[in-house]
């Protein structure tokens, strides 16, 4: 890498990514690469934050530049200051970039009914997914904490997936990101719901990132505040849609069930139970 110093100005910056990284100072360091970009963890593990190319779908956590992605050496130190990120000699100005919220809106009755009748053809996606796709290692007992949510009827039972399995993301957490987004839904509509998600919400901000890694943790509170990366916010507005047709939902149901090994499919599959619970 040269010595002369760059600057690439920042193009999108998630709206979580921006309230940290704005509000102060900030020091840390490069964690891991990506085939999209770089990861940094700041403050010693308080906030996990990429770099990606804008090829890679944005995130409420993420910043995104032009070009191709970045690489850094594992440890590099990173810092942030009024507004613009700092690597070595490459300087990442992103106070003017577009700030996005990532944020599902509030369904009318209307829309919540329409998401209502989708959510049976997601349904038969998932089962078609999951025929085609190896046997996620911790579905059974994945299966079993939604049977006792299910059965009890007490959301709280749901904190339990949390870290339930491997990887950056657990399955566990996967699916637990799939139902928040599912009961949001109907959040505005139905007073047992409000108050089931309301407790669910508490009880992932209580535990989350004492019970699975930074990332997936995260993920995990940006969904208590109806924050979703792009794949998954552009398939729940398509099922409160009148205008979207089967065909269109499917495409994107495709697209979110790539996402990993299992991740996109853990997170499909709890948004469909969504259709037999609320």
């Amino acid at each position: 890498m040269s010595d002369k110093p760059r600057s690439i100005r920042a193009t999108r910056i998630g709206g979580h990514a921006h309230r940290y990284l704005m509000v102060q100072e900030r020091t840390g360091h490069v964690v891991s690469s990506f085939s999209g970009g770089v990861n940094l963890l700041f403050e010693g593990g308080e906030a996990f934050v990429p770099v990606q190319a804008s090829s890679v779908p944005l995130h409420p956590w993420a910043i995104e530049i032009p070009g191709e992605s970045l690489r850094f050496a594992e440890g590099m130190p990173v810092s942030v200051k009024d507004g613009e990120l700092s690597i070595e000699n490459t300087h990442i100005p992103f106070s003017n970039a577009q700030v996005k919220e990532l944020s599902l809106p509030r369904f009318s009755p209307e829309g919540a009914a329409i998401a209502q009748r989708n959510f049976p053809i997601l349904s038969r996606f998932v089962q078609e997914a999951r025929n085609m796709h190896p046997t996620d290692p911790f579905q059974r007992e994945i299966d079993a904490s939604l049977a006792r949510w299910q059965k009890a009827g007490d959301p709280t039972v749901l904190v339990n997936l949390i870290g339930l399995g491997a990887g950056s993301t657990p399955s566990g957490d996967d699916v637990l990101v799939g139902i928040i987004a599912g009961l949001s839904f109907f959040e505005n509509m139905d007073d047992k719901v409000r108050e089931a998600l309301s407790q669910l919400r508490s009880g992932v901000q209580e535990v989350a990132r004492g019970r699975t890694s930074l990332p997936s943790a995260q993920m995990l509170l940006s969904a208590c505040d109806s924050a979703f990366a792009e794949p998954i916010l552009a398939l729940l507005k398509s099922l409160g849609s009148a205008v979207t047709s089967e065909d269109e939902l499917l495409d994107k149901a495709e697209h979110i069930a790539q996402l990993g090994h299992h991740s996109g499919i853990a997170i499909l599959s709890g948004l469909t139970r969504i259709c037999v619970s609320s």
